[in-house]
């Protein structure tokens, strides 16, 4: 299948990757992956066919992208005037139902914590400050048990879920909440690591992290990059297919996302706006 793409800048495209994508068999499964899409689409435009594993708004407002992938908090937000989502990826992992995810509430293993509410006073650890899956969710289970003042001691901003997860694991910070994908990605890279923390429960669950397309791309047949990663996935070697834990892509919209946002509105209702 041709896929036409009338770029506006007349650039060369690239594709960006980057959320799951931090180690390098990840990476090497990702590439892949894409390789195989690529063949399929058979672009008639000018294309990078090596991904780029970035993440940040730079390279998802770079005029030159394709598609990339972003966290759902960013897309409802800052970059919700200039990406559309179009293709969500499932995952085979606890903490996943279909097109939705979840984060893992964690703590030290040595830890006596059982449940969030008592970790008021404690230190919590975020990846960043505009993460659904660290910063949005935690801070919505944290209204329930909300009164006044802040709920922790202390708040960090680690930089990344594995960040996080190593803090909790060194007993530098107490809880945090841990993407469920990345957390499997970060168990099977490094299983000591993940063996000295616990779960305490899960986050509530919204729409996972979204493939987007910028609204400057003119594409009249979007709906073919899910129909044609699916095609790709069903031709990866099998063993690729289980190291990315991946079962399929399922085209999403914008109001998929709405979620997060209410999530974000229930704790500034609770009187909680900002995580603290």
């Amino acid at each position: 299948m041709n896929l036409e793409v009338k770029n506006l800048r007349q650039n060369r495209l690239f594709v960006a990757c980057g959320m799951y994508a931090f180690t390098d068999d990840l990476r090497d499964a990702w590439q892949q992956l894409f390789g195989h899409f690529f063949h399929l689409v058979n672009p008639t435009f000018e294309l990078d066919r090596l991904l780029k594993f970035e993440t940040g708004q730079a390279v998802l407002n770079d005029p030159s992208l394709w598609f990339g992938q972003t966290c759902g908090y960013p897309l409802m937000t800052s970059l919700r005037d200039t990406l559309t989502p179009i293709s969500v990826p499932i995952f085979d992992v606890d903490g996943c139902d279909h097109t939705s995810y979840s984060s893992l509430l964690i703590v030290s293993e040595d830890s006596e914590i059982k449940t969030l509410e008592d970790c008021q006073g404690l230190r919590a650890v975020i990846n960043t400050s505009d993460s659904n899956s660290g910063m949005n969710v935690l801070r919505h289970a944290v209204a329930a048990f909300y009164q006044q003042g802040t709920f922790f001691a202390e708040l960090q901003i680690s930089g990344s879920h594995l960040q996080s997860l190593t803090e909790v694991a060194n007993q530098r910070a107490d809880i945090a909440a841990i993407d469920c994908v990345s957390y499997r990605f970060i168990e099977d890279a490094w299983p000591d690591l993940t063996a000295r923390v616990r779960s305490i429960g899960f986050s509530a669950q919204t729409c996972g992290l979204p493939f987007v397309v910028p609204k400057t791309v003119a594409n009249n047949n979007l709906d073919a990059i899910t129909t044609n990663l699916n095609q790709a996935l069903s031709v990866l070697e099998n063993s690729l297919k289980k190291r990315l834990h991946l079962k399929g892509f399922e085209k999403v919209n914008i109001g998929d996302y709405q979620g997060i946002l209410e999530l974000e509105i229930s704790a500034q209702e609770a009187g909680y706006p900002v995580l603290a």
